[in-house]
C-alpha cells in the first residue's frame, strides 16, 4: 500500500450525498441578501476586481525573470573572474577597442582584492569611461565654442550607443548576458529608461546645450583627468 492509500484508509472520505441540484439552486436564488455580515453587491464586485488585479501582478512580477532573460537570447552569465590578472588582460583588451578625447590616457584600472566579477564587467567598465571622457570634453567644446570639437565627440558617442552598449530585458539579473556574437566591449543598460535619458542629453548636446552631458560628466567622472580642449 503506497502512501495516498494508507492515508486515505486512516482518514476515509465520508460518502457524498445526493442532493436535488436544481431545488437547491431555486432555493439558493430566491434567497434574499442580507444579514449583519452581508455586502451591498456592487462592494462585493470591487473586492473581486481588486484581487483579480492583485493576483495579476503577483503572476507577472513572479514570471519576469524567467522570461525575460530568454528574451531574443539574453542569459544569465555564470562564469565569473577572480583573479586581477585576468581582469586587466580583458581591460586592457577593450581599451584597444575604444577610442578616448586627445591627450587623454587610460587610467589604471584592477579588480579590488577579494572580489569576483563575469567577464563582461571589464570591458563594461571601459566602455563607460570612454563615455564619460566624451560627455566631458563635448561639454567643453560647446562651451569653448569649438564646433569641431563637438563634433568629433558626438561621433564618439553616437558610436559607443550604436555599438557598445546593450540593453537588458525587463526583471533582468545582474548576472545577465546578450546574446551569443555580441561583440566586446560593451556596457550593459537595465531597462529602467536610462539609455533614453542619455540620448535625449545627446540630442540637447547637438543641439547646443550641454546641461545633459555636463551633469554627466560630474556625476561619473570620478579621478578621470580629462585634457581640456584645444
Amino acid at each position: 500500500m503506497n502512501a495516498m492509500d494508507r492515508l486515505r484508509a486512516s482518514r476515509p472520505a465520508p460518502a457524498p450525498v445526493e442532493a436535488d441540484r436544481d431545488a437547491l439552486f431555486d432555493r439558493i436564488v430566491a434567497t434574499p441578501p442580507g444579514g449583519p455580515g452581508a455586502r451591498p453587491a456592487r462592494r462585493r464586485r470591487k473586492l473581486v476586481l481588486v484581487a483579480a488585479v492583485g493576483l495579476a501582478v503577483t503572476l507577472t512580477a513572479g514570471t519576469a525573470v524567467a522570461v525575460s532573460t530568454n528574451l531574443f537570447g539574453w542569459h544569465t552569465d555564470n562564469t565569473f573572474i577572480k583573479d586581477p590578472r585576468v581582469w586587466r588582460t580583458l581591460y586592457r583588451d577593450a581599451t584597444q577597442e575604444l577610442r578616448l578625447p586627445p591627450g587623454m590616457v587610460w587610467p589604471s584600472r584592477t579588480l579590488p582584492p577579494h572580489t569576483i566579477t563575469n567577464r563582461s564587467e571589464p570591458g563594461g567598465m571601459a566602455v563607460a569611461i570612454s563615455q564619460t571622457a566624451w560627455e566631458c570634453y563635448w561639454t567643453e567644446a560647446i562651451r569653448a565654442g569649438d564646433p569641431r570639437a563637438a563634433r568629433s565627440a558626438r561621433a564618439a558617442l553616437s558610436d559607443l550607443v550604436r555599438h557598445h552598449i546593450v540593453v537588458a530585458p525587463p526583471g533582468s539579473p545582474e548576472n545577465v548576458a546578450p546574446p551569443a556574437g555580441t561583440q566586446p566591449p560593451f556596457e550593459i543598460y537595465a531597462s529602467d529608461g536610462g539609455i533614453r535619458y542619455v540620448k535625449h542629453s545627446y540630442a540637447l548636446a547637438a543641439a547646443g546645450d550641454p546641461s545633459g552631458v555636463a551633469q554627466s560628466c560630474r556625476a561619473n567622472r570620478g579621478d578621470l583627468r580629462i585634457p581640456p580642449v584645444r
